[in-house]
């Protein structure tokens, strides 16, 4: 899929230069996309072009998976950036009218994914947004392929997105309204922890800077217990490079080498076992840390518990503890491509002396 697609790429380098209308555009862009995903263009009962509805409404294209419409697909000429919102609106009703939840709008270079289910109106409900020569991730290559559409995978990613996002400007706005019950309930939580409680007024002034991070990358965050992942994988052979997708993710596996340069650097040896889903630090083959690479920087989880940290440094990492996840350290921390990394190697080298000092 890779190699096809940076054929594409290529292809897309060249036709910039020149005056490429729609028609070129599906015929040499769009089209041979979506043949390296697995959809079968000549194939009538798989890809429809001009599919209309009884109003004579269209897109240029209608996907189907054994009989049933599944993903529209508008074209625009390479050099369209794609922002009309008025044309956006107009494909998202009709994909209100069809009962067709995903829409794609494409000039053959950037894809934009809507979700017609999300709140807002036209461009408000961009679900995702990738271009194929910008390094884009498999696994979003992965949730357009006829395949997963048979599983409904992306459908199933974006009432996800619409329940997270929907729950999190829900709890944001009890934040940031809260009236004096909810403080209450609050400052009764905080006497549980602190054993005293605070002024309502500092509790409220306290709520109104919460903010919540939700994810929108195109992953299953399903995670499965390590044992599982060993048993199912015990026949292959991962390496660190398998991580960042074989070397792909260029600077996340930089900040990776830096990591573990810095870790070497203030005396802690370790040595590293690459799994399916992380690369475990080990100390005399006991693991200390476990780090999941990802396009946007680390994920690492640290065998500490949140009662090991203190007060500030508890404010920095996520408990999960009582949380499904990959690897075995209940201290889970994101370290962002480029960030400083000196505070938490420091927080790794609490577990590391935990495990020598044992």
């Amino acid at each position: 899929m890779a190699s096809s697609v940076e054929k594409i790429v290529t292809l897309i380098k060249k036709l910039k230069v020149q005056n490429v209308n729609e028609a070129q555009t599906k015929d040499w862009l769009i089209r041979p996309f979506f043949e390296t995903l697995g959809w079968n263009f000549s194939n009538p009962e798989e890809v429809v072009p001009e599919d209309d509805d009884n109003a004579g409404k269209r897109t240029d294209y209608c996907f189907y998976v054994n009989g049933e419409a599944k993903l529209l697909v508008e074209a625009k000429p390479l050099s369209n950036l794609l922002t009309d919102n008025k044309m956006i609106i107009e494909k998202l009703n009709y994909c209100s009218n069809r009962g067709i939840s995903l829409l794609i709008i494409t000039n053959g270079d950037t894809y934009k994914i809507y979700y017609s289910e999300l709140k807002g109106i036209g461009k408000d409900k961009l679900l995702q947004e990738f271009i194929p020569s910008d390094n884009v991730d498999d696994d979003v290559l992965e949730k357009l392929s006829k395949e997963s559409f048979k599983k409904d995978l992306l459908l199933n990613y974006s009432r996800k997105i619409s329940l997270y996002t929907s729950v999190k400007k829900a709890i944001e706005n009890l934040f940031q309204s809260a009236d004096r019950k909810f403080i209450r309930i609050v400052n009764e939580s905080v006497k549980e922890i602190l054993g005293h409680k605070f002024g309502d007024d500092e509790i409220e002034t306290a709520l109104k800077q919460f903010t919540l991070q939700i994810s929108t990358d195109l992953h299953e965050n399903n995670y499965t217990s390590d044992s599982n992942d060993d048993n199912n994988d015990e026949d292959k052979s991962w390496t660190i490079e398998n991580q960042f997708r074989d070397g792909k993710w260029n600077e996340s596996f930089e900040q990776y080498n830096k990591l573990r340069k810095e870790l070497r650097s203030t005396g802690i040896s370790f040595s590293e076992k690459p799994k399916k889903h992380y690369i475990s630090l080990l100390q005399d083959s006991k693991s200390f840390c476990q780090i999941c690479g990802l396009k946007s920087g680390l994920k690492i989880w640290i065998n500490l518990e949140i009662n090991e940290l203190t007060e500030e440094e508890s404010l920095k990492v996520r408990d999960v503890s009582r949380i499904g996840h990959w690897g075995m350290g209940n201290i889970e921390y994101f370290i962002e491509n480029g960030s400083d990394l000196e505070w938490i190697v420091g927080i790794i080298n609490k577990s590391y002396k935990i495990i020598v000092n044992s």
